[in-house]
């Protein structure tokens, strides 16, 4: 009888390929596979109805919008009311967990209304982290924990001091619950195993956020202008665009960038639409769809605007993607894209971000277009072993 895994997400597979990964992986292995996530009512959903027609795993949806009506009432009631009685209780776990976010309270009540069994539950995002660590106690089976952000270091926009320890509560309390800890980057590692300086380092580990190599394919292109991309799920403000296309629409004439996500109008009608004549802008693709695309191209940016302390310290599924694609980086200082780009030499650049930086790169990367993408194919051979096939026996 094979054992039985469940992976819980705050989104869907499509929003969160990371967990997509590690659940084909189960598949693949020989376990018997439940996922439960969230239903997104957006432009994810189609592409999820395809991301799992050929998994052999059950998937089970929350709704994450206003439909069914009382659910999305009352989790919005109950994430009100804790965080105005937050001061109260700061020690009280399920208060904390409610309060962070209400999908706490909708995994909760969907999983209190099933009798289930299972081996294992691994858990993604913090919003997961209390409900799966009630269930994993109540079934008395061990717990994975993955930690692809280190939530107390995002931007906060309301009662930003409230929320950074409610946060820093959770994990000092259910991290040390686990089984095992897994984190999507060194830096991200650090921060949050500090919070827990007692947690057996044998049992924590880094997973990038790698792809695999049959996602990806090695084209020439030899175009008259240097193509530039860069992917999201949502092509909006606050993301470094903002830095740098006014900075490359001084090479317009030389240079075409494309954009590929899901497009915020007001992005484009207060920003974007005045640089439309050398901007091309997709809809989302599939993972593999993306990933086969980017052969088409350059240059990747890396453009983290290190807008809080996790965007600095985090490594972006875009990062390794490029990698993977023999793309040449064009990356942002950030400390953990520093780190990584001095680890791997020669296959992208860091810009400072201040216009002058911008332009500079820019111009070196024009001026040496030809040995870029003579090095291409070098490149694509050496990023294999940033490939999903090597990262994933750490699991």
């Amino acid at each position: 009888m094979p054992k039985k895994l469940l992976f819980i997400s705050k989104d869907n597979l499509t929003t969160n390929p990371r967990l997509a990964k590690e659940l084909k992986f189960a598949v693949e292995a020989g376990y018997e596979v439940d996922f439960v996530g969230f239903e997104m009512g957006n432009w994810s959903n189609e592409i999820e109805k395809e991301t799992v027609k050929n998994i052999s795993a059950s998937f089970h949806y929350i709704s994450a919008t206003r439909k069914p009506f009382l659910p999305w009432f009352v989790s919005s009631l109950v994430e009100k009311f804790t965080q105005k009685i937050y001061t109260l209780f700061k020690n009280n776990l399920a208060i904390n967990a409610y309060s962070l976010s209400k999908r706490s309270i909708l995994i909760n009540q969907y999983f209190k209304s099933k009798n289930v069994k299972y081996d294992l539950i691994v858990a993604h995002h913090l919003s997961t982290f209390y409900p799966a660590y009630i269930l994993s106690k109540k079934l008395n089976i061990p717990l994975i924990l993955d930690i692809e952000d280190y939530h107390p270091g995002e931007q906060i926009s309301d009662n930003d001091k409230n929320e950074k320890q409610r946060r820093e509560f959770l994990m000092k309390t259910i991290l040390p619950k686990a089984a095992f800890i897994t984190y999507a980057s060194p830096l991200i590692g650090e921060y949050s195993l500090k919070l827990i300086p007692d947690f057996p380092k044998e049992k924590t580990i880094l997973i990038n956020n790698c792809f695999s190599q049959t996602e990806f394919q090695f084209k020439e292109n030899n175009s008259e202008k240097v193509k530039f991309v860069w992917f999201s799920q949502n092509i909006a403000k606050g993301r470094g665009l903002e830095f740098v296309v006014p900075a490359l629409e001084k090479f317009k004439n030389q240079i075409e960038l494309t954009l590929i996500g899901n497009l915020y109008p007001d992005f484009y009608e207060n920003f974007l639409e005045k640089y439309s004549d050398f901007i091309k802008i997709e809809k989302p693709l599939s993972q593999k769809e993306l990933n086969l695309k980017l052969s088409e191209f350059d240059i990747g940016l890396a453009i983290e605007p290190g807008k809080d302390l996790n965007n600095t310290i985090a490594l972006s599924n875009k990062i390794f993607a490029y990698a993977q694609s023999g793309l040449y980086i064009f990356a942002t200082d950030t400390p953990a894209q520093n780190l990584f780009l001095e680890e791997n030499k020669n296959i992208g650049l860091i810009t400072k971000q201040n216009n002058d930086s911008f332009e500079n790169s820019l111009k070196e990367i024009i001026k040496d277009i030809q040995n870029i993408r003579t090095q291409k194919f070098e490149r694509f051979e050496y990023s294999k072993q940033f490939s999903w096939e090597n990262e994933r026996e750490k699991l």
